[in-house]
């Protein structure tokens, strides 16, 4: 017999140690990250989209992560364009709603691109070199648009996210006599 006091089982401590382990890796396989450490080697993670935007010339020429949504596309035979309205990325490099956002990155890409994959509004992150300011556009409030270029290593484009919501809790209410699965037209 096993170690019984007071009639319970006392659970090793091994098994308790594995439980957690278990449980606190768990989540890394159901959300593997964006980009592989092959990918990520020699990018420059202590700079985001405002210091790119603002700094670019002193950025030119390194590796950078940025992310936001698609603006535009503009395929042409051996590249495409990408407008990309730059956002702060999480810590999952996923773009988040930014308070404001100033100018944009104008991404480019080696050959032309899905443009079912790069529809207006989708989320992308990107591993991009930067490159120069490309045209700024002055605008009616006396700013600038800046297009500053990145040119594209690896791009990943997010799904939307789900709300998953749970049916209404406690019992079904239906009419007498109809029963639980009545169509909502009337009586079958």
């Amino acid at each position: 017999m096993g170690p019984i006091s007071g009639g319970r089982r006392k659970i090793p401590t091994v098994l308790v140690a594995f439980l957690f382990a278990v449980a606190s890796a768990g989540c890394s396989w159901l959300n593997p990250p964006t980009f592989s450490p092959e990918d990520l080697k020699d990018v420059r993670t202590d700079v985001d989209y405002r210091m790119v935007l603002t700094h670019w010339k002193r950025l030119t020429g390194e590796k950078v992560i940025v992310g936001g949504k698609v603006d535009s596309v503009d395929n042409r035979t051996n590249r495409a364009f990408i407008r990309l309205i730059p956002m702060p990325l999480d810590e999952n490099d996923h773009p988040v709603e930014p308070e404001s956002t100033h100018g944009y990155l104008l991404l480019i890409v080696d050959g032309p691109v899905d443009p079912s994959r790069l529809s207006h509004g989708k989320k992308i992150t990107v591993i991009g070199v930067v490159r120069r300011m490309r045209y700024p556009v002055a605008l009616d409030n006396g700013g600038y648009l800046h297009l500053v270029t990145l040119d594209v290593l690896r791009m990943h484009t997010w799904l939307p996210r789900v709300i998953i919501s749970s049916p209404p809790m406690g019992p079904v209410m239906t009419p007498p006599g109809g029963g639980p699965y009545v169509p909502s037209g009337g009586i079958p």
